[in-house]
């Protein structure tokens, strides 16, 4: 399916996906400066986030932060 599309129709179809993925990483190491975290330290957390992409962002934003 992929291999049909142009260039400029493949690039229109994933970047999107890039920004929304950017701004949840800036976003989650946005939130890892400034919120105490639990299970590991914060460089562990900002490895797992960068190297995670999307899925490590989410697990940082739902279990890695401590709620006040």
């Amino acid at each position: 399916m992929l291999n049909k599309l142009s260039n400029p129709e493949l690039i229109k179809l994933i970047l999107p996906l890039f920004i929304i993925q950017l701004g949840l990483t800036v976003f989650s190491i946005y939130r890892l400066s400034k919120d105490k975290v639990k299970y590991l330290p914060k460089w562990a957390w900002l490895l797992i986030i960068i190297f995670g992409e999307i899925l490590g962002c989410i697990i940082f934003l739902t279990i890695g932060r401590e709620r006040e």
